[in-house]
């Protein structure tokens, strides 16, 4: 396999690690036990929100940082790994998706025993299609980023070598 296909690899994988980030730091809504059944109050209803925009915070950094991992450990730049990558990073959004799901709370309709007063949390849930297409996005910008402000194997002491040549051109040219 090669370095391209083992950075892709690990991409996708960085999923899991994603999905337990995500997890961890997602404080979903919190659904009140009352007479009539689950409500869902204003004041309650705001972790609906910072649970995609974890999701989404989670994807722009991981993004960043594989666009410029695999920037680095692919080169010489192709546009085949660009689209390697967006592949890569759409995989890895999906896995945290599913797994963060997964070890998230289950549905509040299965919560039993409740007494009034009491909160069950809501699901992980991302319904748009936006915060999946920031993790994409953005590991293009990292990739970019770092291919265009990297030295881009020009080495200092190749840069020295060039001045003290063109110094030596000068002098025989006399």
């Amino acid at each position: 396999m090669t370095r391209t296909a083992w950075a892709f690899l690990a991409t996708a994988a960085s999923g899991v690690p994603a999905a337990f980030v995500w997890w961890a730091f997602a404080r979903p809504s919190q659904w009140l036990a009352t007479e009539s059944g689950l409500v869902l109050t204003e004041g309650n209803a705001q972790g609906r929100f910072q649970v995609v925009a974890v999701f989404t915070l989670v994807g722009l950094a991981l993004g960043l940082v594989a666009g410029a991992l695999v920037q680095r450990a692919t080169r010489p730049s192709r546009w085949s790994t660009v689209v390697g990558l967006v592949a890569a990073t759409v995989a890895a959004s999906l896995v945290c998706w599913r797994l963060g799901v997964w070890l998230g709370p289950p549905a509040p309709q299965e919560a039993t025993g409740l007494e009034v007063g009491d909160t069950v949390p809501a699901m992980l849930a991302v319904d748009a299609v936006v915060p999946f297409l920031v993790w994409p996005l953005t590991a293009v910008l990292g990739y970019t980023l770092a291919l265009y402000l990297g030295s881009d194997g020009v080495d200092e002491r190749d840069e020295a070598d060039a001045a003290s040549t063109d110094e030596l051109s000068e002098r025989s040219g006399r």
